[in-house]
């Protein structure tokens, strides 16, 4: 009972995490590749999305060739859910994949040789309190880092308690929102879902909106953030929670709203993508549906013979499969030739650990080898204003006062056009004013 319930609340923390990280509009369209019916009121002129990170000698600030294997490494704390039956383990791939790229053709940092002092958490909250004593002890990691942890993240900052700062991609925890000396580069579920009601409101020009989510902790909350976002915009919200098991959607679906709603939002693991889509295809819904990334997963391309054709997905990162996005084609180019297998670089855990590891190699450069410490790895995580690779162009650390290790607040928005083809529908949204 007790692993069935970490369980459900470990998806519905990964379907946080993940829609922090995925976008488009138009019908329900159905995986045969009917994209084309139903109305399509989404502007297809992507918007400005600042200058990207392609250059990753320029950004790293590094000095091209190799670094010097006879100098003393350098070491970054690495946390991730790893080496359980719900493992992420894409994380650590792209961290690692980025740490080889920092070595091999960016000369390390400043010459020296990066690495990565790795702790993984398989299932339970308690493991996180042995990271964190590990990593906290260890005189050689100035600063930790997170892949995806959604359990065990509130211990690892607990014993650290801000001794060392923690940087993480995107979050998977409530906590980390108020950690000491923690830093969210990519935002957490609270803020990175805020712009849903600005691309209803200025996108689709919605009134109206159904979310839709399973009854899980993670889930809940993000269904939360949204509706508080879209009802910002000015946007009339019916949100239904349903059963976690439950295989038909169709009650929660018409209970929302389904039928009338101007768009239809859903924040569910990626068996609820194919249940609910499924519901829609029962009340024949042509209306837009604006989802969280995890129905990007490849368990809805088998339930359905292809992602839902049509459907928008937000991300707070350049989508990985965005290969007309030039960032999106410097990583996936550049990772897979430091050793991280293709189908694994599309997956956004591991756009998260590359972009993770060249962000603070970035600020080790720029403190100099000879300088790296804790204190000094706080202040430039402190002053960083962006840009992030694969990420918006700017950030601000401590924006909100109560969640002061956030950093971003925006999303893009894609549209799946069938067959692995992706619109990319507007540049960086905020929240609503």
């Amino acid at each position: 009972m007790l692993s069935r319930t970490l369980d459900g609340d470990h998806r519905g923390r990964l379907a946080a995490v993940a829609a922090a990280c995925s976008g488009g509009g138009g019908s329900a369209g159905g995986p045969a590749g009917d994209a084309a019916t139903g109305p399509n009121p989404v502007n297809t002129e992507a918007a400005s999305v600042g200058k990207p990170v392609t250059d990753y000698l320029d950004y790293v600030g590094g000095k091209a060739g190799r670094a010097d294997p006879d100098r003393s490494p350098i070491a970054i704390g690495w946390v991730n859910f790893e080496g359980g039956a719900l493992e992420m383990p894409e994380a650590t791939q792209g961290a690692e994949s980025a740490v080889r790229y920092v070595n091999a053709e960016l000369g390390g940092i400043d010459g020296h040789p990066l690495e990565l002092h790795t702790c993984f958490i398989k299932q339970a909250e308690e493991e996180g309190q042995k990271c964190g004593q590990q990593l906290l002890n260890d005189r050689e990691v100035s600063v930790i880092a997170y892949g995806n942890v959604s359990i065990g993240a509130q211990s690892v900052e607990t014993v650290v308690n801000g001794e060392k700062p923690i940087v993480i991609g995107v979050s998977a925890s409530p906590s980390d929102a108020t950690a000491k000396n923690t830093y969210i580069l990519e935002g957490d579920q609270t803020h990175v879902f805020g712009p849903w009601g600005t691309f209803a409101r200025d996108v689709l020009h919605a009134k109206t909106a159904a979310v839709i989510y399973p009854s899980t902790t993670g889930s809940t909350s993000a269904a939360a953030a949204t509706k508080k976002g879209l009802e910002r915009a000015g946007v009339t919200v019916k949100s239904v929670g349903y059963d976690p098991n439950a295989s038909d959607l169709l009650g929660p679906l018409t209970a929302a709203g389904g039928q009338t709603a101007d768009v239809i939002v859903p924040m569910t693991d990626a068996i609820g993508c194919v249940n609910l889509y499924k519901a829609m295809r029962q009340i024949g819904s042509t209306k837009p549906t604006v989802s969280a990334p995890l129905c990007l997963s490849p368990q809805v391309s088998q339930g359905l013979g292809d992602l839902p054709v049509g459907w928008t997905f937000g991300i707070a990162q350049t989508l990985p499969t965005d290969t007309k996005a030039p960032d999106a084609a410097a990583y996936l180019s550049t990772a897979t030739k430091h050793g991280l297998p293709k189908e694994n670089a599309q997956v956004v855990f591991a756009a998260l650990g590359w972009a993770s590891v060249l962000t603070v190699a970035k600020l080790m450069n720029e403190v100099g080898a000879e300088e790296i410490s804790p204190d000094t790895m706080t202040e430039r995580l402190k002053a960083f204003k962006g840009p992030l690779v694969m990420g918006p162009p700017s950030v601000q650390c401590g924006k909100y006062p109560d969640a002061p290790a956030v950093c971003n607040d925006q999303t893009r928005f894609y549209k799946y056009l069938g067959k692995g083809r992706f619109q990319a529908l507007t540049g960086w949204l905020r929240p609503p004013e």
